[in-house]
């Protein structure tokens, strides 16, 4: 069996998940129970998270699915084994990409934003990411490391996708389709 936008069969654990997953009202309970608890550290996803708020990620999310442009992940950092990083997946295998200068291009335009005919010309190079590639970037790029520094990452090192903020209680709020755009900033 394979997943939608995969090409790799699933696996014993992944079959589990989603026979589990197919029972009414199950999934929320296992998505919980497994859930990462990550404390965001600086401001380089701000607006969408802010420094010291508690984030559940949901590490099941993509054994049911593929990564999709606009979900908030938690990454392998990957220079620094053991760090741990929170972006927007703004490209997927098959887009084409322009970096240079810190300035970052998806598919022809600004990442969150439709091609338009104009004076701007994609920074540096196009590239076509390959079938394992992705591209993560900070919603604020002033305060972020990410793949405009790091180059492109690899599906294995998309871990889970951001599910809720749970604390502080006043910012509590879920992150799902509600934290989803169609790319960053």
């Amino acid at each position: 069996m394979i997943r939608k936008g995969d090409t790799k069969p699933l696996t014993a654990p992944d079959r589990a998940v989603r026979l589990l997953a197919g029972i009414p009202g199950l999934y929320p309970l296992l998505a919980f129970l497994t859930a990462r608890r990550v404390i965001v550290r600086g401001w380089s996803m701000f607006p969408t998270l802010a420094p010291e708020e508690h984030v559940l990620f949901d590490r099941l999310a993509y054994r049911l699915g593929s990564p999709r442009r606009g979900d908030v992940v938690l990454a392998r950092h990957p220079a620094r084994p053991g760090r741990r990083l929170v972006k927007r997946l703004a490209a997927l295998p098959g887009d084409t990409v322009a970096m240079d200068e810190g300035r970052c291009w998806v598919n022809g335009s600004p990442p969150g934003e439709e091609p338009s005919p104009g004076p701007d010309e994609p920074p540096g190079e196009p590239r076509i990411l390959a079938d394992d590639e992705y591209l993560l970037l900070g919603d604020a790029p002033e305060f972020s490391t990410d793949s405009r520094q790091l180059g492109p990452v690899g599906r294995e090192s998309i871990l889970a996708r951001a599910w809720m903020v749970y604390w502080p209680p006043g910012r509590m709020r879920a992150l799902g389709e509600a934290g989803r755009r169609t790319g960053s900033r």
